[in-house]
């Protein structure tokens, strides 16, 4: 088992000159990120780079990085295939244990926070990004909400609206994984935090 401030990343140094990074981030974080993400049902470049606050360069880079290392691999190499990207069993060997209803969310290619958000916009209606910052329980700059929403628009699951589609709204496919999951996944409802 990794510790905490250990990481499962390989040596990335050969590459760190490619990546304008904030802060303290590492190359090693970001690839830990993009497994997790992969892991988690995030697979298409675009979403990729918008999740990890890189550029589509820097995602290809730390993409091909994990192909190296044998923890992700392309669904293929040619049209759309090209842009999926898939976990290896080694690559989810890496990564630490999810919670069952990590797993169980993750079947609906989401996560906490996106069924989190899912249903905060489903309770608030049509709305724009502050609402939903108002009731999320964690504290989300508003830059890191705007890929889980872009996320539960590509998945169908809400879509938007309005002058720059700055409104979203939950369809009905968001609504029926809302009430499938409030069954398969929270029956029990002291699971939840």
């Amino acid at each position: 088992m990794v510790a905490m401030s250990e990481t499962f990343a390989p040596d990335l140094e050969e590459i760190h000159d490619r990546f304008e990074l904030e802060g303290d981030e590492t190359v090693e974080e970001k690839y830990e990120e993009l497994l997790k993400f992969v892991h988690s049902g995030r697979n298409r470049t675009d979403e990729l780079a918008d999740g990890l606050g890189l550029s589509g360069v820097e995602t290809e880079y730390l993409i091909r990085e994990a192909e190296k290392n044998g923890d992700l691999a392309r669904d293929g190499y040619t049209g759309k295939k090209l842009y999926t990207i898939l976990i290896t069993s080694q690559g989810q060997a890496k990564l630490p244990a999810i919670s069952e209803i990590d797993a169980k969310l993750a079947e609906y290619n989401l996560t906490e926070l996106d069924y989190e958000v899912l249903k905060i916009v489903a309770n608030v209606g049509s709305c724009t990004v502050q609402p939903i910052l108002e009731e999320l329980s964690v504290d989300l700059a508003p830059i890191k909400l705007i890929p889980v929403i872009n996320h539960l628009i590509r998945e169908n699951y809400c879509e938007s609206s309005g002058l720059w589609r700055r409104y979203v709204e939950v369809t009905n496919e968001g609504r029926s994984v809302i009430e499938t999951a409030e069954h398969e996944v929270f029956n029990d409802k002291s699971e939840r935090h």
